[in-house]
């Protein structure tokens, strides 16, 4: 399929640059070589080496964005370039033929060679570099929607130390690691803007807030912070409202919630109310933060459906709580209450993104079975970027085709595949 039959006439002729055309994959390939280079430099090599650092840094690239393994590009591109290469190629000793790219082992020999620490920074310079790039194109404003959760991979080796955790919700194994991820929502584009590798008993809290802070520094300025209840902790919404931002979050369902919820469904008071967060009486430095309690029916029931059920006693109190979610917020009630909390209970929803972005991540490229956490965050950076290119792309073919009047569906493997 040429570019022509794929494009919006409009698009090919606006002078827009895409983020999968060769200008911006030079330009990304340069920041990361430069981001991983300059961390490694002291790497040692060994006498008579014919390999430069971006030969290796190379072949890594090209499997993220092409989706083969590291053995099947690294063949490839050697093929590819022998095959414009003039006079015969030499042969040792040993019949093995003289290489223009590394091979598959020494690509991962080299992988490994930069730390954990090391491959945090560079995912953090380089995803920094995709974010500024969608600010300048315009295609995201300065004020951001946050959206955090968690993510498994399963863990197949025989490790057993911090960075590997217990589970039981993967398919023949009891091992995982276990990732924090962030992203951003702004102008109905959904792009991943942070990664970290979460040990056993680490605390999230000074992750996040170091993101965010991270984020800050960047120019970008807060909105909502979208989190489910694995957050629950009242410091963080007290730190993430001194940030200037507004945290949706699920309430668990305690005590007092629960005897809001009963009192509503008696007919005492409406269904946003005023509540008191705070944190366990047994820490030292006890928070509070004072949130409003939006009470919402669940998809396919209605508020007066339910509390009609349940006064007329068609339905139990605990059928009613079940077909009820509570969400809390940070921000103060608008003028018109009841549609200011159906648009934050509606936004809300807009937290699954993250949670089908993490399943696209997981079909862009094969699995690794590299049992290194270094490589698995190089890896992770490689599909973030195919998935924010291609976040970015549909909406820069989805503005272009308005103009013409014509839809234009742009899916990831298309994406891939351009």
């Amino acid at each position: 399929m040429t570019v022509n039959n794929i494009f919006p006439n409009s698009f090919l002729n606006s002078g827009i640059k895409s983020l999968l055309s060769d200008e911006y994959i030079v330009a990304f390939f340069k920041k990361f070589c430069t981001a991983i280079i300059s961390r490694i430099w002291r790497y040692k090599k060994p006498r008579n080496w014919r390999y430069t650092d971006t030969d290796f840094l190379k072949v890594f690239f090209f499997s993220e964005i092409i989706g083969r393994s590291i053995h099947d590009t690294s063949e490839t591109l050697n093929a590819f370039l022998l095959s414009h290469k003039r006079g015969k190629r030499k042969i040792f000793t040993d019949g093995r033929r003289r290489r223009m790219i590394p091979h598959q082992t020494e690509v991962n020999k080299y992988l490994r060679k930069i730390g954990l620490q090391r491959a945090r920074n560079i995912l953090r310079d380089c995803l920094d570099f995709q974010l500024l790039e969608a600010l300048d194109q315009n295609l995201i404003s300065q004020k951001v929607n946050v959206l955090i959760d968690f993510t498994e991979h399963p863990y197949y080796g025989k490790r057993n130390d911090k960075m590997i955790k217990g589970t039981n919700r993967q398919n023949g194994t009891t091992k995982m690691r276990h990732y924090l991820g962030f992203s951003i929502l702004s102008r109905e584009t959904h792009l991943y803007a942070g990664l970290e590798q979460v040990a056993m008993e680490q605390s999230k809290i000074p992750i996040i807030l170091k993101f965010l802070d991270h984020l800050l520094d960047l120019g970008f300025q807060l909105n909502y912070v979208l989190m489910d209840r694995e957050f629950y902790r009242a410091e963080l919404l007290d730190e993430i409202k001194g940030m200037g931002g507004n945290v949706l979050i699920p309430a668990k369902a305690y005590k007092k919630v629960r005897t809001i919820i009963e009192n509503y469904l008696n007919g005492e008071g409406g269904w946003v109310r005023r509540y008191t967060f705070s944190s366990a009486i047994e820490t030292k430095c006890r928070f509070f933060q004072h949130v409003n309690l939006i009470i919402k029916a669940k998809w396919g029931f209605t508020f007066q459906g339910v509390k009609r059920d349940y006064m007329s006693g068609r339905i139990p109190l605990k059928v009613a709580r079940i077909r009820i979610y509570t969400i809390m917020t940070t921000e103060k009630p608008r003028s018109k209450i009841h549609s200011w909390a159906s648009r934050i209970s509606q936004f809300y929803k807009r937290r699954w993104l993250i949670e089908t972005g993490f399943s696209d991540l997981n079909r862009i490229n094969r699995r690794w079975k590299s049992n290194h956490d270094n490589v698995r965050n190089l890896d992770r950076l490689g599909r973030i970027f195919v998935y924010n290119s291609w976040k970015i792309n549909r909406e820069l073919i989805k503005t272009s085709a308005e103009k013409e009047g014509e839809i234009k569906e742009w899916t990831l493997l298309q994406n891939q595949d351009y």
